[in-house]
């Protein structure tokens, strides 16, 4: 293969990247480790190499991190008998990129460019590029030497990724600080820079271009911002300091850190195709949890789910990623990839613990690292996608008169006949989404159990032996009562009330909400006690809403009087509040101006009634109070503000020793508002 490739550089001939309708992706780069660490994976509870099983139900891309020299933070890591000190350098990388291409998928190498996790907080330079890393030209040229360096040695190993991702996360831009603190914080500024910023990209996409132009491959180069707030704004602003010779426009969008819906999702890539036709676009990370619960002592950290797609399960897991990728798809874009599937528990260390914080979003089973067919593991199968301008989703449900604890469809369709299990809603109701072809007719019933004879009688009420539809252009629910032909219609709104506080502020031009809920008109909010305003409207369930709270109605000088909204919470253009409203009516409520939440009837804002002991802690506490307030939730949060564990409020000890010595936030969660508390982790 390398005589191959060699004849092929010497004639001048380079294999193009293949066309490539669609990227279907998962991120492998623990899988080597997972291994050592003693995971073996399975299918239909029989091992099976793990890159086998991924490109047997679709999967085409591998994505892999390389960094420069983790060496020196991981040999710290005090690992089980056997296994590696170092992955995800280079000797690591080409070992995933041989599996990748061998089981037929092609590889995204993921160039961190530095040594450690790069994201929006931790841009740290490489340890041996220290000496140079506020001289910006010696700085590029350590960047340059590097990528032709590792991409000319792929290249003679026939080992060239099709797409080079240049940074992870990049938002503040790469290498911009220094120091690795002892509880992984980033510090050390070196420059916010642009300028600076422009060399160090453009560097790399110089190396790419020189090793892609003499190889069998030339990759594709791809930048990777998070979050879809900003985001064409931040590609416009590389675009100005002449960051420009790239291909695909990356980013991450996960429903537990960035907050919108799908729908949203599919507006930005629409509005990146229609501002930067020159690129292409590409959900390079993302990740959706199948269930709540920690399967070992570290924590996890994707925890919140999307409220349309409850209950949290690995069939709900599925129909997210398959309506994720769909509507990337319909939007323009050419891929997804999911972070991180194969990472499940074992014994071995990470920085934060013993385990794996994604054990709850793998697609493997955390009792026999099993691959679970009725999870997230399929969103990959082309099932899901064929014809998919004509297929729509259907979601059946059904409600039960009693309790049931099964319940199962059987669904006759032109492709095949199958008889699935429900997932419970609770409150003896089921349901079950798939996606089907328009002008299709099925037929389909509901179960008691997993055999036919189960089946409800709809013969008196529906005039039939069947349950009968043809496939609409549309999203459907077909919802009916068990037995009975007389559907129940679902829900398309809920009531939402709005509540702010408005202590100290001045309120005689009134208070009013306005937004895209009001049609930026101003709505007035009612006086209640202690300060408080209300008011409430109903919103179609689904619906990504933009407001924010003012101090007179009027857009004479607007600005004196608009609760100007932290950055933290302004998730609506940086500077409105935003909701995805729920299927159930709710409240929310606000502090005018903060990201606080509010303290309805005696328990005001700033008084906090939670004393916590022992404080400082060696490893457990408790939550005392002499007011009658019971708890909802308690999470425990970095004071970098990264969620770490969460306890249910029946447990009396909360136990944090798996967690390092230091400052934590205690958030606790109840029905009177949200209280926070700061506790001094100091393990003997």
């Amino acid at each position: 293969m390398r005589k191959i490739a060699v004849l092929l550089g010497f004639f001048g001939i380079h294999i193009a990247v293949l066309a490539q309708t669609f990227y279907f992706g998962n991120d492998l780069s623990y899988v080597n480790q997972m291994e050592d660490c003693g995971a073996v994976y399975k299918e239909n509870m029989q091992p099976k190499d793990p890159f086998r099983i991924f490109a047997d139900h679709g999967t085409n891309l591998v994505r892999v991190r390389l960094w420069n020299d983790p060496s020196w933070w991981q040999d710290s890591l005090v690992q089980p008998a056997g296994v590696k000190k170092h992955y995800n350098d280079f000797d690591d990388v080409k070992k995933t990129i041989q599996r990748a291409k061998h089981n037929g998928m092609q590889v995204m190498l993921d160039l961190h460019l530095s040594d450690f996790w790069a994201d929006p907080s931790h841009q740290i330079v490489p340890k041996s590029w220290l000496s140079v890393a506020r001289n910006d030209s010696l700085l590029a040229d350590s960047v340059y030497q590097f990528v032709k360096r590792i991409l000319t040695q792929l290249n003679i190993d026939t080992l060239m990724p099709e797409i080079v991702k240049v940074g992870n996360e990049s938002n503040p831009g790469m290498m911009i600080h220094t120091t690795l603190n002892s509880d992984y914080s980033a510090s050390g500024l070196i420059s916010y820079s642009w300028t600076r910023q422009a060399k160090l990209f453009n560097a790399a996409f110089k190396a790419i271009r020189e090793v892609g132009n003499q190889s069998y491959i030339n990759p594709k180069i791809c930048l990777h911002y998070a979050g879809l707030k900003n985001l064409a704004d931040w590609y416009q602003n590389v675009i100005n300091y002449g960051i420009t010779d790239f291909d695909i426009i990356g980013f991450s969008y996960y429903y537990a850190w960035h907050g919108y819906s799908i729908k949203a999702l599919g507006d930005a890539i629409r509005n990146l195709r229609t501002k930067f036709p020159q690129y292409q676009v590409m959900a390079v990370e993302t990740g959706y949890p199948w269930s709540t619960a920690n399967y070992d002592a570290m924590p996890n950290i994707v925890t919140t789910p999307d409220p349309q797609y409850l209950p949290v399960c690995p069939e709900k897991q599925l129909e997210y990623m398959v309506d994720y990728t769909r509507t990337v798809m319909k939007a323009g874009g050419i891929g997804v990839i999911f972070w991180e599937p194969a990472w499940v528990s074992t014994p071995c260390r990470t920085p934060w613990g013993i385990g794996s914080s994604h054990d709850h979003l793998a697609f493997f089973d955390p009792k026999n690292t099993n691959f679970m067919e009725n999870g997230g593991g399929r969103w990959t199968e082309p099932v899901f996608y064929q014809n998919i301008d004509s297929t729509f989703k259907v979601t059946f449900k059904v409600k039960f008169n009693t309790s049931t604890p099964k319940a199962f469809l059987w669904l006759s369709s032109p492709i095949d006949t199958q008889i699935v299990r429900l997932i419970s809603l609770g409150n003896a109701e089921f349901s079950h989404a798939t996606w089907l072809k328009t002008g299709d007719t099925i037929r389909y019933l509901f179960l008691t159990d997993s055999t036919f004879t189960s089946k409800e009688n709809v013969l008196d009420s529906c005039g039939s032996l069947y349950r009968q539809y043809i496939i609409e252009a549309k999203d459907t629910i077909l919802y009916f009562p068990f037995g009975s032909c007389s559907p129940i219609l679902p829900k398309t709104k809920s009531k939402v009330t709005f509540k702010v506080d408005m202590t100290g502020q001045d309120v005689t031009r009134g208070v009013f909400i306005t937004g895209t809920l009001t049609n930026w008109t101003f709505a007035r909010m009612t006086p209640e006690s202690n300060n408080i305003y209300t008011y409430s409207t109903s919103l179609h369930i689904g619906d990504t809403i933009a407001y924010y709270f003012i101090r007179n109605n009027s857009w004479t000088n607007y600005q004196d009087y608009r609760e100007k909204v932290p950055s933290t919470c302004a998730k609506a253009w940086g500077t409105d509040r935003q909701l995805i409203v729920p299927e159930n009516d709710t409240i929310v409520k606000h502090v005018f101006g903060s990201c606080d939440s509010i303290i309805v009837g005696i328990y005001r804002p700033t008084f906090n009634p939670w004393d916590i002991v022992p404080n400082p802690s060696t490893g457990k506490f408790s939550i005392k109070t002499i007011y009658p307030i019971s708890i909802d939730t308690i999470e425990i949060f970095s004071s970098m503000g990264k969620r770490l564990k969460t306890f249910s409020a029946n447990v009396g000890e909360f136990d944090i020793s798996d967690l390092p010595s230091q400052l934590y936030l205690v958030k606790i969660v109840t029905q009177q508002g949200v209280f926070l508390k700061k506790i001094i982790l100091a393990k003997s």
